[in-house]
């Protein structure tokens, strides 16, 4: 897959976009960069009628001058949340200062921001960037805010400067076309872009402008509109970043669709967690365990897997837990994520059911090296599979040990058993039920409380009070 097929058109190219906003007399304010060039401004000053519409462009590259305009960061980083709100608020603060007097009373103000880490040669490192906007989208009407973290995957400088521009210019436009209407302006960021160029995994709106906006749906928003593959809730909701959640961790990947988290799921997650604790000598707080939710189909071929999707990482949260929403149907490609963000450890927790899509040659239609590659890259960082025993209908307990596959891949299966990249994991016996622990929706849908019994207490509260 090469990108989403439901990708939508752009309402108007970079250069329209810039020029529609210079010709507007009412809109006014000024765009700070750091890190990666005047991009931004340069599509506002190609166009031409920016002296009607930019107050000033500025640009502090050297830390000392940063910090003298700016303060230090809290952080220590440059290219960090805590700096762009510092200056985007100061920004503000001198338009509203020199010109909100002299200007028609009309009008609205803004600043864009940006502080980048953009490629740099001959030195790896993560390119990405925090983008934001401070405007009114209301003359008179106090500042609302826009905060965007972007990594940038094209393979020059040139090239990610390019991106950041257009990407920029997209904000900026948004943010006053669409301020009425928070999912277009998330679903806009990326026009103009290629798919694979960028890729969003944090978007928070705050404000007058935003105040009936739902920020959970809003974060899931950005993979179902395709401009990130991952976001990730903590357990109080908000969006958390991938650096921030798994910096110096090693993430576990639970995926399922969690209709609802049972105590099958329970008891993966802890076997999980103690058995690669154990494998890898560390302790168990250096792992995070990540429910992830898949809506690849959802996007591809359009099966409906998203409705009650709020309401299952809201009931995650509830249980303390990270929920993770992507959109990377298979495993190598997430494995590959995590790689971009310098986590070569990376574990994913599935039941011994799940092996075999991951050893059915049809999984890898349309990938040119087939299984064999799809194999390859998915261990080409530390990746391991853990595995969780299955109970057949017919009482029977499969696991890592007694799986039996087609033969031609049977010795690919037991190469990678020996070489400790495929680990089984006991069961806590009275937690294994004879089917699948995903199908208790039709239980609960059915009006049988048998369901009761295979979940947590707080799931059933949660359920009874959702009427679900």
């Amino acid at each position: 897959m090469n990108g989403p097929l439901n990708a939508r058109q752009p309402r108007a190219g970079t250069a329209q976009k810039a020029l529609e906003f210079n010709l507007d007399p009412l809109l006014y304010g000024s765009i700070a960069e750091i890190g990666a060039g005047q991009e931004v401004a340069r599509h506002f000053f190609r166009v031409g009628g920016a002296s009607g519409t930019i107050a000033k462009t500025t640009s502090a590259y050297d830390m000392r001058f940063s910090d003298a305009i700016y303060g230090p960061s809290a952080s220590g980083r440059y290219v960090a949340r805590d700096r762009l709100l510092r200056m985007l608020d100061h920004e503000y603060g001198l338009i509203i200062e020199r010109v909100a007097t002299t200007r028609p009373p009309e009008s609205r103000y803004f600043v864009f921001a940006d502080t980048v880490a953009a490629r740099r040669f001959g030195v790896e490192s993560e390119d990405h960037g925090w983008l934001g906007m401070l405007f009114q989208h209301a003359p008179g009407a106090a500042p609302s805010r826009v905060v965007v973290h972007v990594g940038l995957f094209d393979e020059t400088n040139q090239d990610q400067q390019e991106a950041l521009g257009i990407l920029g210019v997209n904000l900026i436009d948004s943010c006053f076309r669409y301020h009425d209407d928070a999912g277009q302006l998330v679903d806009s960021l990326a026009e103009n872009l290629a798919w694979g160029r960028v890729e969003v995994d944090s978007v928070e709106l705050d404000g007058p402008a935003f105040a009936g906006v739902d920020r959970l749906a809003m974060g899931l928003r950005v993979v179902s509109s395709s401009l990130g593959p991952v976001v990730i809730f903590a357990p109080d909701g908000r969006v958390a970043l991938p650096a921030d959640v798994l910096y110096r961790k090693v993430p576990l990947l639970l995926r399922g669709t969690f209709r609802p988290f049972t105590h099958v799921h329970a008891d993966m997650a802890a076997r999980g967690a103690d058995g690669l604790a154990a494998e890898l000598g560390i302790a168990r707080e250096d792992i995070v365990l990540l429910c992830e939710m898949n809506i690849a189909r959802h996007l591809y071929e359009g099966v409906d897997e998203v409705s009650d999707l709020q309401v299952r990482v809201e009931m995650l949260n509830a249980l303390g837990l990270h929920a993770m929403v992507t959109s990377h149907l298979r495993f190598f490609r997430l494995a590959e994520h995590f790689q971009r963000h310098d986590l070569r450890r990376i574990a994913f927790l599935l039941s011994v059911a799940d092996l075999h899509a991951i050893f059915d040659d049809a999984y890898y239609a349309g990938l040119d090296g087939g299984m064999l590659q799809a194999i390859a890259r998915l261990f080409a960082s530390d990746s391991k599979l853990l595995v969780y025993p299955n109970l057949t209908v017919e009482g029977d307990v499969r696991t890592v040990a007694n799986l039996r596959l087609p033969e031609d891949h049977a010795h690919l299966y037991r190469h990678l058993v020996v070489n400790r990249r495929i680990l089984g994991l006991e069961a806590d016996p009275a937690r294994l039920v004879a089917f699948d622990p995903e199908a208790l929706g039709a239980l609960i849908a059915a009006g049988d409380e048998r369901w009761r019994e295979l979940v947590p207490a707080a799931v059933q509260a949660r359920i009874g009070e959702l009427r679900l």
